[in-house]
């Protein structure tokens, strides 16, 4: 627990330690995820480029509930299982592709931003024609930090509430089987869910629906890349596919922060909080305390078990922790029989971020089998 007044941002705790975060994260009456969800540089929070925005992320119990129960049946395991086939296939498709590829390319803007994408747009009854915009909304999101995405918001942000209005009066006048539809027919209490709730809604389904999962695809192929000794293990034991999405996870923490602010005087780990506190919980230090992890600084694909945070933990656990499991792990299902030689052919360009970044262009040259 460190006391931070970082230049730029408004002050904070830092909460680095596994058992804080869970802590915390297990008392949301006392820890609210409102009015700071996230650290967020002043200039930007002036800009007010996220006021009006209220997503799961930033609701409290009991709102947070009912509004999570709107979507968390399609993120279940019985619902998933449905759906594996069509990923599976989204993937092969992915890689026949690029089978051919002798040169190098872009491991993110060709494969990796794609299959999540795929995925959560099929989910969500996305238009095949749409998928450019919605990749684009993802992107630029959670880049506001980004000199390469940032600045695209201010052009991007008509268009995107135009699409989503679009989608809403369609759904709303001619429902359908998909998520789109349940989010914009959904009702809390029995009462239709505001304008500013519902865009808010299908904003965080577009983009922690597919950005969380690059992020972890990509660090986790870079991960593998510069450590041929794992790489080869998961070629041995392809076994090992689930137990290893978990470590990829662990391991490129996508998500970085979360805020809460203490909504009375109370202490974490033997330090005095004082109402009206803002506390940032670090779920890439979480996932790599010492007192948890053994050899926490490395990258194993067989850890087991692995009580990794990069999910979150407590009410906010992320609701598509299950499909992004099950996406991580048929790609390394598909990738691991198929690559013959793959190698870094340039330095990975990471996302300037804060809240959730990760690797976004990464250069390789492969072989792979057709």
């Amino acid at each position: 627990m460190h006391w931070c007044e970082p230049t730029g941002y408004r002050p904070f705790w830092a909460v680095t330690r596994h058992a804080d975060i869970k802590a915390i994260s297990s008392q949301p009456e006392r820890f609210a995820n409102a009015p700071r969800t996230m650290l967020l540089a002043k200039q930007l929070e002036d800009q007010g480029l996220t006021r009006g925005i209220r997503t799961l992320v930033s609701m409290d119990p009991p709102e947070h509930r009912g509004y999570r129960a709107i979507a968390s049946s399609w993120f279940r395991p019985g619902t998933l299982r449905s759906i594996e086939n069509s990923i599976r296939d989204t993937t092969r498709r992915l890689f026949d592709s690029l089978a051919d590829r002798s040169g190098t390319f872009d491991f993110v803007t060709e494969f990796s931003s794609w299959l999540p994408l795929k995925v959560i747009c099929s989910v969500l009854g996305a238009a095949e024609e749409d998928e450019a915009l919605v990749l684009q909304i993802a992107n630029t999101a959670f880049g506001l930090e980004d000199p390469e995405f940032g600045p695209k918001m201010t052009e991007l942000a008509p268009r995107m509430v135009a699409y989503y209005q679009r989608i809403m009066t369609d759904r709303q006048a001619n429902p359908t089987d998909d998520l789109y539809s349940a989010i914009a027919n959904a009702t809390i209490d029995g009462e239709p869910i505001g304008i500013i709730e519902l865009v808010s809604y299908l904003l965080i389904m577009t983009t922690a629906g597919h950005d969380t999962t690059r992020n972890a695809l990509t660090g986790g192929l870079l991960a593998l890349i510069e450590r041929p000794d794992q790489l080869a293990r998961l070629q041995e034991n392809p076994r090992l596919a689930a137990v290893a999405a978990d470590e990829i996870i662990r391991w490129t923490s996508p998500v970085i922060q979360f805020c809460r602010t203490a909504t009375e005087d109370s202490e974490v780990a033997g330090q005095p909080i004082k109402a009206g506190e803002n506390l940032s919980l670090f779920f890439p230090s979480g996932s790599r305390d010492e007192n948890v992890f053994e050899d926490a600084d490395a990258f194993q694909v067989d850890r087991d078990p692995n009580p990794h945070l990069g999910f979150g933990f407590g009410e906010h656990y992320c609701l598509g922790a299950s499909l992004a499991r099950m996406e991580i792990r048929i790609f390394l299902e598909e990738f691991l029989p198929r690559v013959r030689n793959i190698q870094l052919t340039g330095t990975p360009l990471r996302t300037a971020a804060s809240f959730v970044g990760g690797v976004k262009h990464l250069p390789i040259q492969w072989e792979l089998n057709v």
